[in-house]
Parts: C-alpha cells; structure tokens; sequence
C-alpha cells in the first residue's frame, strides 16, 4: 500500500503564494481584455452614427441645394423648414432602406432658417430627436467622425455645441429644442449655398455618382447663339422661326403639315409613296408625271383645260359635250365632234361643221317595168335625196311556171339608184319593177 509524503517545511507556503498571484494576474488580464472589448465595439456602434449622420446629413445638402428656392420662400429667421428622412426618401436622395433612427432610437432631422445677418441664404441644424441620450464619450467621438457639415452634440438641451467647442448655436435659434445627449451638425451659409451651386452648374464631364449635375432644371436661353456637333438630340418638340435643313432623310412618325408654306423638291425629284411605288415628279417646265407610270384614279372629277390621250378613251357611261355649235360655221380642226342646239351631231369637215344628221323626207321611187327575159329595171332617186334603201315588186305575172324574182338586185351607188335584172327563166308575160327607198339628209 502506497503511502503520501506531504511536504514541509520552509518552501511550501511560497509555492501557495505562487499560484495565487499567477490566478490574480490572469484574472485582471480577462477583466482588462473584457473592457477593451466592450470599448471597441462601443467605438465601432459611434462610428456607425457617424457614418449614417454623415450620409442624412449629404442627402439633407442635396435637397437644399435642388430645392432652394422653395425652402427660403417657407423659412424665416426663427421658423425654420423641417426635412425628415422621409422626405429625402421620396425625393430620391436618401435609399429606401435607409433607417431613420440611430442604433439608441434618435431619429434624424434637419433645420432651415434664413440667415439672421444675410436673410436670402439659408443656415441649417441637423439634430437627433427622442430614443436614449449617448454619454458624453460618445458625443465626443461622434461629433469628431463626422465629416459632412460641422460635427457637435447637445449635453444641457438649450446650445448645440460643436466638436472640441470649436462652435456653439442656441436650438432656440432654429425654433426648436432638445434633449441632452443627442447628436448635432451645423450646416453653414456656404455649406448650403455650395450645394445650391452644385445643383445649378452644369459639369463638361460626368461626375461619377452626381447624375444630377449634368440634369437641366430650367430652360436655357442660348441666346442666339450656335449649338455645334451635337449627337442626337431627343425631345418632344421643336419650334424653329426660319428654317430647317437637313442633309439626310428627315423621318417623320405622323404628318408633315405647312400652315404658310409650300413643300417644295427639286432636281426631278417630287413625292412617292415607298410601300407601292407611284407618286408624282416633275422633269421639265410642262408636265408632271406618274412615278412608275403608275395609273390615277378617283371617284371624283379630273377637271383641266382639256384632255389628250396618246390611245383610246373609253367611258363608262355617256360622252357629254357642252359646246353647241351650228352647221355650215367655221370649225378649227378637221375631224372634231360637236352638237347643235337639237343635239344632233357635228362633224367638222373641210372646216365646216357639217350634220350628220336625221333622215327626212322619205320617198319611195319605181323604177321601169322589165318585163320578159334579160331586161334592167333602175329606180332613181331625185336630186337632193339619198338612196337609202331598195328592192323590186312583181308588177305583172303570166302564170304557169315561169320565175317571179330578178336574178340581181342592187345598189347602184354612181346612179343614186336601186337596180333590178331579169333573168333566163322569166316568161314574155312577167314584168318585175326597181323599188329605191330615198330620204334627205
């Protein structure tokens, strides 16, 4: 069986001591390490106000500077225009997502008053409101981090005092007041005026993450000035006093219309349709032209001073003539068609219009009797008559079985006359007679 030997004498006490003091040491060192951590995150949660103070406090410049004109209308030297992150949210210059209140529950807000001294430019406060007051270590820090406006604090609720006491502002100044504890930047004339600027000027070059800056706000007068080497230029409309001019295709989506003015071409160019291909033109100082030969049509008129077809005319209903002439006047051309005051139609010939006119005065007229074999029949007609027509009568019949009818019967246009002859088989007794039917022109 084993046995313990415990140790005496003069060494053990300081062994005891040892450990104790090494247990001592380590537990200040854990107690040490514990507070450095807490600092540190507690520096880093200041630093994070700082930055989002910082960011409300830019977007606050921003909307001063775009609105300016309208906050110093609204503000005066002690009634100042509010601006919540709410605002900024929807006027585009702080992010949807962007918290309102700071990590203790302060909520942002920011102050325009006219200045006392110089009341057209404006002076700003931005403060933090309600939630828990920070200790004076984290007012100190914080107003040190910021970098946008003048960074401060309010420790007794009346004076926001800037960082290092490089500044101090009473909140009755700008119509408001405070609790202890709360974050304060102070955003001076110039401050306010820089921005202001900033969202007036127009930059030569694009500034990244400003697209504000190269945005026209107002109208611009050029006055009579050139605008050169432009790009493309968009818009919704344009009003010119004199002219425009183009040296390529002018494309337009709806019409193209002139209250005073002429749409004029030139060189033999004139008007086409592109999608069929017709149009008009003109290539000399006489004629314009069907593009392409293409064919005109309407359902109304086509009125001009006359009408010449290099081939037939045809008409779908009836030819009106409104011109009446008479017959045995002067006409102007050979072959032209007219009418007299009757209707009746005229035809120039040899430069008198001469009628073609109705039949009149009918007349029949006999001819001799031919009576036997080989024997002529011819009716006349009278002087200022017309052979129109004709025929034969059997005039005299002996019987039996001789024939009854002419071998010929004819026109005979020399004679004015009808003719008959009788042929071979007509009998001595049978007598056969020239029929002329003859009418006045």
């Amino acid at each position: 069986m084993k046995s313990e030997r415990r140790i005496t004498g003069p060494d053990s006490g300081f062994a005891m001591m040892s450990v104790a003091v090494a247990l001592l040491i380590v537990m200040m060192m854990a107690t040490m390490a514990s507070g450095y951590m807490s600092d540190y995150l507690k520096s880093r949660q200041w630093q994070l106000m700082a930055a989002q103070t910082n960011r409300f406090t830019q977007a606050v410049e921003s909307y001063a500077g775009r609105y300016y004109i309208s906050a110093l209308a609204s503000a005066t030297t002690t009634r100042p225009v509010t601006i919540t992150a709410q605002m900024l949210k929807n006027t585009g210059f702080l992010p949807a997502g962007f918290r309102e209140t700071n990590s203790n529950g302060q909520q942002l807000k920011a102050l325009l008053i006219r200045n006392a001294q110089h009341a057209e430019v404006l002076q700003g406060l931005v403060i933090t409101m309600g939630g828990q007051p920070l200790p004076y270590k984290a007012l100190r820090q914080i107003s040190l981090d910021i970098s946008s406006g003048l960074g401060g604090y309010i420790r007794d609720g009346r004076t926001a005092t800037g960082a290092m006491n490089s500044w101090a502002v009473p909140l009755a100044g700008f119509g408001t007041s405070g609790g202890n504890g709360h974050i304060a930047v102070l955003l001076n004339p110039e401050t306010l005026t820089g921005a202001r600027e900033d969202s007036d000027r127009l930059y030569r070059f694009q500034v990244n993450g400003r697209p504000e800056l190269n945005k026209m706000h107002t109208s611009i007068d050029m006055g009579g000035n050139n605008l050169n080497s432009a790009g493309v230029v968009n818009g919704r409309y344009g009003n010119f006093d004199v002219s425009v001019v183009s040296n390529g295709p002018v494309t337009a989506g709806g019409d193209i219309r002139s209250t005073g003015g002429w749409i004029i071409s030139r060189h033999g160019r004139g008007w086409m349709d592109e999608s069929h291909g017709g149009g008009f033109y003109m290539t000399d100082n006489e004629w314009i032209r069907s593009l392409n030969n293409k064919s005109i049509y309407t359902g109304g008129q086509l009125k001009g001073g006359s009408l010449r077809s290099d081939s037939d005319i045809s008409a779908g209903g009836v030819l009106k003539l409104d011109q009446t002439s008479y017959a045995g006047t002067w006409c102007p051309q050979n072959g032209a068609i007219s009418h007299d005051s009757s209707g009746g139609i005229l035809s120039c010939q040899s430069g008198v219009w001469i009628s073609s006119g109705k039949l009149s005065l009918f007349e029949m007229v006999s001819g001799n009797n031919a009576c036997g074999r080989f024997v002529n029949s011819i009716a006349y007609c009278p002087t200022g008559k017309q052979l129109i027509s004709g025929g034969y009568v059997l005039s005299k019949w002996s019987g039996g079985h001789g024939w009854n009818s002419p071998d010929l019967s004819m026109p005979s246009p020399s004679e004015n006359a009808w003719k008959i002859y009788t042929g071979g088989g007509v009998s001595g007794g049978t007598c056969m007679q020239a029929i002329s039917w003859c009418a006045s022109n």
